[in-house]
C-alpha cells in the first residue's frame, strides 16, 4: 500500500505570498503545503470558473523552454506549486525558507480533508479505465465524509479529438467544485488552460501520476525519499523505459540551465502578483 501523509489541522500561517518566484523564468510559488490547501479550498468554496493548479517540477519547467504554450498556461494558473525538491531548496535560497513540497499524492486527500466541511464535491478525470473509480475508493476510505461526485478516463487519441461537450454535459449532471487531473505533464497543463473558460467547474488541480498513486495502479515513492530529493531515482527504478529521458536527460538539463543564467547574471526573478485569497484563518480540518 502507497504510503500517504497523514492529514493534520495545521495552525494560522502568515498570508502566500503575494508574488511568484521564477526559476529559468518559470513561475513557481513559494507555499506551504497548508498554503496551497487553503487557497484552493478557498477558491472553490467562492465558486465561479477558470481557475487551475498546476504542481511545477524540474521536467515542466525544462519543458517550458521550447513549449511557449506550457509556458503561457503556468502564466495564468491560479496557483503554480513547487512539486520537486530542487525548486523547494531553489526557493529556500531565495530567503522563502517555508517552502515545501507538494506533491499529487499529499495535495489530494489533504485538500479533501480541509473541504470536506464546506460539503466540497470531487470529480476524478484521469489514468487508465478504472484508475479514477479505485482512487476515490481509496479517498473516501482514506477521508471519511468526502463527496466524490464522479470519475472518468480520458479517451487514447490527441487531445483535440476530446469530446469537449460530452464533459460539459457530465459536470453539469455531477457538479464538482474540484476537478483532479492525471494526464501527465505537461499535457494536463495544456488540457487545463484550454477547458478553463469551457468548463463549469470552479478549480481545476493536474496532479499526474497522484491519481495513479492513490489508486494504487503505480508504487508511490516512500515520503522520505519524496522529501530529501530521490522521488526521481525511485520513480525512475520502477518505469527505467518510459522516464530515463526525463530524468537522466531533463534534470542534467536544468543543472546545466541554472549554472548558465547564474554565470550569465539572472533577470529580475519575480513575477507577477499571485491571486490569491487573503484571508488569515488556516484551512478547515485540515
Amino acid at each position: 500500500m502507497a504510503h500517504i501523509e497523514p492529514v493534520t489541522t495545521a495552525p494560522n500561517l502568515p498570508l502566500v505570498p503575494s508574488r511568484e518566484e521564477r526559476i529559468l523564468g518559470y513561475p513557481v510559488h513559494p507555499v506551504t503545503k497548508a498554503q496551497a490547501v487553503r487557497a484552493v479550498v478557498d477558491r472553490a468554496i467562492e465558486g465561479g470558473r477558470g481557475a487551475y493548479v498546476c504542481l511545477t517540477n524540474v521536467h515542466t519547467t525544462v519543458e517550458s523552454r521550447h513549449l511557449p504554450e506550457l509556458r503561457a498556461a503556468a502564466e495564468e494558473a491560479f496557483l503554480s506549486v513547487p512539486d520537486g525538491m530542487p525548486l523547494v531548496w531553489i526557493l529556500r535560497r531565495r530567503g522563502h525558507v517555508r517552502t515545501e513540497k507538494v506533491t499529487g499524492i499529499e495535495y489530494i486527500p489533504l485538500v479533501a480533508s480541509a473541504g470536506r466541511a464546506a460539503g466540497l464535491r470531487h470529480f476524478f478525470y484521469g489514468g487508465a479505465p478504472g484508475v479514477a473509480k479505485e482512487a476515490a475508493r481509496r479517498l473516501e476510505r482514506l477521508v471519511p465524509g468526502v463527496h466524490v461526485v464522479g470519475t472518468g478516463s480520458p479517451p487514447f487519441m490527441p487531445l483535440e479529438a476530446w469530446s469537449v461537450e460530452d464533459l460539459q454535459e457530465e459536470f453539469r449532471r455531477t457538479k464538482p467544485d474540484i476537478l483532479w487531473v492525471g494526464l501527465g505533464a505537461p499535457k494536463q497543463e495544456l488540457w487545463m488552460a484550454r477547458m478553463s473558460r469551457a468548463l463549469d467547474v470552479p478549480m481545476m488541480i493536474g496532479v499526474g501520476a497522484g491519481i495513479d498513486y492513490l489508486a494504487e495502479a503505480k508504487p508511490a515513492a516512500p515520503s522520505v525519499l519524496r522529501h530529501v530529493g530521490l522521488e526521481w531515482a525511485f520513480r525512475l527504478a520502477v518505469e527505467p523505459r518510459r522516464l530515463w529521458r526525463r530524468y537522466l536527460v531533463g534534470n542534467w538539463t536544468f543543472v546545466w540551465l541554472l549554472a548558465r543564467e547564474r554565470f550569465a547574471g539572472s533577470p529580475s526573478r519575480r513575477g507577477k502578483r499571485a491571486t490569491i485569497p487573503h484571508g488569515t484563518a488556516g484551512p478547515r480540518d485540515t
